[in-house]
C-alpha cells in the first residue's frame, strides 16, 4: 500500500514536469511534433499507471471488507474458503502486475525524449555558431592576401 501510495503521489508532479518541457524555442517543426508526440506518450502511461493504483486501492479496500464466503466446487466435495477475498486478491495482484509492466514504459520513452533534446540543443547550438562565426568575405578581409599571391609562375622563366 506505501509503496503504491509513493508511486501515485510521483506522477502528478512528474506529468506536469513533462508538459513543461515541451517549448518552441529555436525548435524545427519536425522536432516539436516528434518531442510532443514522445511527451503525449508519457502522459497516458503515467495517467494508466495512476488509474491502474486507484483499482488496486480500491480492491484492498474492499477485500478489507469482504465477509468471508466460500465457493463450493461444482460436482465436488471440496469447499474453496474465502474464495471472494481470494478472487479479489488475484485481480489486485493482476492490476498491480500490469501497473509495473506499464512502469517500464516511461524510463524508454524518457530516453527518447532525452534524444529528442539532445538533437534539437544541437541543432540550437550549431545554428548559434552558425550566427555568430564570421563569413567568408569577413574572413577574406581579415585576412587579406598580397599582390601576386597564388600566381602561377612558369619555371623557365625563373631559369633565365
Amino acid at each position: 500500500m506505501t509503496f503504491l501510495g509513493l508511486v501515485s503521489a510521483s506522477i502528478l508532479p512528474t506529468v506536469s514536469l513533462v508538459i513543461g518541457s515541451l517549448s518552441s524555442a529555436g525548435r524545427s517543426v519536425m522536432k516539436i511534433d516528434e518531442l510532443a508526440q514522445e511527451l503525449t506518450r508519457a502522459v497516458h502511461t503515467l495517467f494508466s499507471i495512476l488509474g491502474l493504483v486507484a483499482v488496486v486501492v480500491a480492491l484492498l479496500m474492499v477485500i478489507a471488507v469482504v465477509p468471508d464466503i466460500g465457493w463450493r466446487l461444482p460436482y465436488a466435495p471440496t469447499e474453496i474458503p474465502d474464495a471472494a477475498r481470494r478472487g479479489l486478491q488475484s485481480l489486485a495482484l493482476l492490476f498491480t502486475v500490469v501497473a509495473t509492466l506499464e512502469a517500464v514504459k516511461i524510463p524508454r520513452i524518457l530516453v527518447r525524449v532525452l534524444a529528442i533534446k539532445k538533437e534539437i540543443a544541437i541543432f540550437e547550438a550549431r545554428k548559434a555558431l552558425a550566427d555568430k562565426s564570421p563569413s567568408d568575405a569577413d574572413v577574406r578581409q581579415m585576412f587579406p592576401k598580397k599582390e601576386g599571391f597564388g600566381k602561377t609562375i612558369p619555371l623557365d622563366s625563373l631559369r633565365s
